[in-house]
């Protein structure tokens, strides 16, 4: 197969077991599909389109699906695609994504001609979540200097990068022209670079690593290189994960969990009075996403962490639900199982994450799951019923 190409789906309907919300399994059991990085636009504005990673011919490419007809057409050809870091453009127009860690490509989804905007020096390996400004006129990204580079296929080679103190970068890119400019440097493993929407200047990132080994995950910088700041000093047996931005821009919200402790926090930090702020207790969710404005999350419940050294002081149940937290009640429900492995699959660690977020009118929740054979994506129906929660 081929860009242009076009594939026709047949969705598989049922009802959640448990919630009896409507489940719709858009992508076939056999075939490694995956939906990107859960705070990555993937979605048209008016929600008819979605955007996805497939393995129908061998690669992972990215394909756009048109959701009323069942039907995606393919984007992107060959080897090589980050299939989790690519995202839509806010006009529905364009793709942006990177490809053999070396090239950020652009690709205009009406004639899909494609170009390369920018391309990583030879001595730097592009590595993790590239992510746009509001306006999508430039991005950031990490950058990994090659002569510490180890591809990250296993949980193992994970903690092993970690000790090896990577020389790595964090840099911006203008999407029109490819020029570059290096916002921040350390001997040390970086990853998760985030603009704050609506606010070019402020720039997150994350100390990668084990959790509970890392000084401190979370991290702002000024777009210029200045002002660099922690955003939390961790408790004694505390670690920090998968911390995102409120879509419009208010708030740094990320996930707290306590060596010995089975459930976790949601906290969320205003990065303009600096105060960090617990919003609610959760079960043991994984990933975690917003609405637009914050008032409602969606987590993907789990079990014990591998991303950190201590996993006996960690051990948890695990927790096949996903789950949609409402802010002003402090209260959540259960939406449906998920009920995926959280195995590696083809050296991928991410694969089998359910990487849950909202469908544009916040009614469903679109992930990944391969509770019916490889991954492939999923679109849950909040339940007409729901049983409110408390933690």
């Amino acid at each position: 197969m081929a860009k242009g190409m076009r594939v026709k789906l047949q969705y598989a309907v049922s009802r959640d077991p448990d919630t009896g919300a409507e489940i719709t399994r858009l992508t076939p059991p056999e075939v490694t599909c995956h939906r990107n990085y859960f705070y990555q636009k993937c979605f048209f504005n008016d929600g008819s389109h979605l955007l996805f990673a497939g393995e129908f011919d061998g690669n992972w490419n990215y394909y756009l699906l048109d959701i009323a007809n069942a039907e995606a057409v393919q984007l992107t050809e060959g080897a090589g695609d980050n299939t989790f870091g690519g995202f839509l453009s806010p006009d529905d127009s364009t793709l942006y994504y990177v490809k053999n860690d070396r090239t950020l490509r652009e690709v205009n989804l009406q004639t899909l001609a494609e170009r390369e905007i920018y391309r990583v020096p030879d001595e730097w390996v592009g590595y993790g979540t590239w992510v746009a400004n509001s306006d999508c006129t430039k991005l950031v990204g990490i950058e990994i200097a090659a002569s510490d580079w180890t591809p990250l296929n296993s949980w193992q080679l994970f903690h092993d990068f970690f000790h090896k103190g990577p020389h790595c970068r964090l840099l911006r890119v203008d999407l029109q022209n490819g020029k570059s400019s290096v916002i921040h440097e350390e001997k040390k493993w970086l990853g998760h670079p985030i603009y704050r929407p609506f606010d070019d200047n402020t720039v997150a990132f994350c100390h990668e690593g084990p959790h509970d080994l890392v000084d401190a995950r979370m991290w702002l910088v000024n777009e210029d290189g200045s002002h660099v700041r922690k955003v939390k000093d961790h408790a004694e047996g505390e670690s920090c994960t998968h911390e995102f931005w409120v879509p419009n821009g208010s708030a740094l919200v990320y996930v707290s969990y306590l060596k010995g402790k089975q459930g976790r926090t949601i906290y969320r930090f205003n990065p303009d009075s600096g105060v960090n702020e617990a919003v609610m207790p959760m079960p043991a969710c994984s990933h975690l996403m917003s609405n637009v404005d914050g008032t409602l999350l969606v987590g993907d419940g789990s079990g014990t962490p591998v991303d950190v050294k201590d996993t006996s002081g960690y051990t948890i149940d695990n927790d096949p639900y996903l789950y949609v937290f409402d802010v002003a009640q402090k209260a959540y429900f259960r939406v449906a199982r998920h009920d995926t492995s959280w195995a590696t699959v083809a050296n991928s660690r991410q694969v089998t994450h359910p990487h849950p977020s909202f469908t544009p009118d916040d009614s469903a929740i679109l992930y990944s799951s391969d509770k019916d054979g490889k991954p492939a994506l999923y679109i849950a129906k909040l339940p007409a019923q729901r049983v409110m929660l408390q933690a």
